[in-house]
């Protein structure tokens, strides 16, 4: 059976084909349009599903759309008549695609793939979550909670989970109703904060670390939560119409002060053992660190009330406040549960798979298999990279850099090819070692935001210098934002405080966020946050081969097999997918080396 999934029409628009219950291809449109969070329709997405499939559309048995149009049309007309007429606004901004979503979409997949509308398929929003999370796991049965911002009529989930003859049962236990949302709690935060929401929740997190949660007791009236986990947000803090470009109302403002304005610099460096700053950046880190406080307090609650209402111990967890790292690490250590498991899309951009996945189950079935991999998409080839280069004139870069880059002449671009893997992973750890940055590009790319190896730019882990000028002059990176840590299981146990000495699955992918023992952050302070913590990537020798070798081949220099590993991109854009996308970006930044398969190319001044 052929399945392609497909989400769309809010953000990180993606699509995913099943085959028989094995995901064959999934990626996010925003990899194909460079367009980062792209909402629109995945065309480009669906198109690398049937080309890596070698299918044509007509050949799929069932197409999966991640939520349910007519439903969530229902909310969006009640919300707008309940909040009339303020909510005018919002309701003429989106009213063509609510309606569009709402009547006609199933028409219009089918005519877009020319296929029968009766194959079109609406799965629940927060069920597709939860497939995605149960069916890629590796659990026979477990309790799921679902925490995003809203589908459909809901803003929190929880399931209990158990194959049965051959097929998964997944059933809903207890809906959290909109608008009494987690997500919509800390997007509101964010937005107060001066960041971009659906994109900069991961900033408001990282700037939580530097204040301390002296507004908690405010953020208790605002997110109100209960004894038994649940929890309600006080509308009176909000104001949701769109009248205004931060969601607060004028009462969130009198308590919490006036919000940031978007392009206003923050003063504090996760590089720096302390930062000197004034009165009102204090204040954003405060309310960040109080709103994290009462996020991570909720989940905890709610992680809780899902192990007992189902009475399981293995806990399974989708929705864009997975991406939450800090919260996941309390949930795994606070829960209570045996074991936490966390896709490696757990968002929207996962939707598509998960819907593709609980619509395969529905109607063939499901077989457990092993645990999954992030690495679902498209694969390139080095083949044409010399002849890109032809084209790629250094004396044009600084033309079209957005930062100043030295001027380059063509013969001081040094190409080769590796054919020997393990001469190559030898060649770039000594590269390294000198204090390099290099772009690693390889095999396909990953499912999800964050770079797992394939889509990655590399240092050495305790060059403090070499990070700031990866920040400034690569990544265009605010300075309180902290880096991540690829390392190998033995330097993991080594380096880092596990609960029990243990690594727990959320660690594979940058899930949790773990101190570094206190006598090794030296070794990898570039990759240390301001508060002793790290966002691992534990690589194991068979999730990622040759990036493993990368890593042991560092180590036999360095004495520890770890790097520091940020995503290959810029700021503001999407990951890169092609070679295309990644010689560009080496060719407008400082980047020193890039590593596309078996050829590298090297800058030397």
């Amino acid at each position: 059976m052929k399945v392609l999934g497909i989400s769309s029409n809010y953000h990180d628009a993606s699509a995913a084909l099943v085959i028989d219950g094995e995901v064959i291809f999934a990626a996010a449109e925003e990899r194909y349009t460079r367009h980062k969070h792209d909402p629109s329709f995945p065309l480009f997405s669906i198109d690398a599903c049937l080309r890596a499939a070698g299918i044509q559309s007509s050949e799929l048995d069932l197409v999966a759309y991640h939520e349910d149009p007519p439903t969530k049309l229902s909310r969006t007309l009640a919300s707008t008549l309940a909040g009339w007429p303020r909510s005018l606004r919002n309701f003429l901004t989106n009213s063509k695609e609510t309606v569009t979503s709402g009547f006609w979409l199933q028409n219009d997949i089918a005519r877009e793939l020319k296929i029968a509308q009766e194959k079109v398929l609406f799965a629940p929003h927060h069920m597709s979550h939860a497939a995605h999370a149960f069916l890629t796991s590796s659990f026979d049965r477990a309790a799921i909670m679902t925490i995003d911002a809203v589908g459909e009529w809901t803003s929190s989930a929880i399931f209990k989970a158990q194959y049965e003859n051959g097929r998964a049962i997944i059933t809903p236990l207890d809906l959290a109703p909109f608008p009494n949302s987690l997500g919509l709690f800390f997007s509101a935060v964010t937005s107060f904060l001066g960041f971009k929401v659906n994109d900069g929740e991961c900033s408001t997190m990282a700037l939580a670390a530097f204040g301390t949660p002296r507004y908690v007791e405010h953020m208790r009236d605002v997110l109100r939560l209960s004894a038994d986990g649940r929890f309600d947000l006080n509308l009176s803090y909000f104001d949701f119409s769109q009248d205004s470009d931060v969601p607060v109302s004028r009462k969130f403002l009198s308590v919490f002060g006036d919000a940031r304005p978007p392009k206003s610099k923050l003063s504090f460096d996760s590089l720096e053992k302390s930062t000197v700053t004034d009165d009102h950046h204090q204040r954003y880190a405060d309310v960040a660190a109080s709103a994290q406080a009462i996020l991570e307090e909720a989940t905890v609650a709610f992680s809780r009330r899902a192990l007992r209402l189902t009475g399981e111990s293995n806990l399974c967890y989708a929705g864009g406040v997975a991406l939450n790292s800090v919260a996941n690490q309390k949930v795994l250590a606070e829960s209570g549960c045996a074991s936490l498991y966390i896709p490696p899309d757990p968002g929207d951009g996962g939707g598509a798979m998960g819907a593709a996945l609980y619509v395969h189950n529905l109607a063939a079935g499901f077989r457990q298999g092993p645990r999954t991999h992030p690495f679902f998409g498209e694969r390139f080839s080095s083949e044409n990279v010399e002849l890109m280069l032809e084209h790629l004139e250094p004396k044009f870069w600084p033309g079209f850099s957005r930062i100043r880059i030295k001027p380059l002449k063509k013969e001081q671009l040094h190409g080769s090819r590796w054919r020997d893997s393990k001469m190559l992973v030898s060649e770039i750890a000594s590269q390294l070692q000198r204090g390099k940055i290099v772009g690693w590009f390889q095999g396909r790319f990953e499912a999800g935001p964050r770079a797992l190896g394939a889509r990655s730019i590399l240092i050495a882990p305790d060059q403090i210098d070499l990070a700031r000028k990866l920040s400034k002059q690569v990544k265009l990176r605010a300075s309180f934002r902290p880096y991540a840590l690829s390392l190998t299981e033995a330097s993991a146990t080594r380096l880092l405080n596990f609960q029990n000495s243990v690594v727990p699955a959320p660690a594979r992918w940058m899930q949790v966020c773990v101190p570094i023992r206190q006598e090794f952050v030296h070794q990898v302070r570039a990759a240390c946050h301001i508060d002793g913590t790290t966002r691992p990537q534990v690589v194991g020798s068979q999730d990622n081969p040759l990036y493993h070798d990368l890593l042991q081949a560092f180590g036999q220099l360095s004495g520890v097999e770890a790097l520091l590993n940020t995503s290959f991109n810029e700021s503001g854009l999407p990951l890169v997918a092609s070679p295309y996308d990644a010689l560009m970006m080496f060719a407008r930044t400082d980047m020193d080396i890039l590593v596309i398969e078996d050829f590298v190319l090297e800058k030397r001044y």
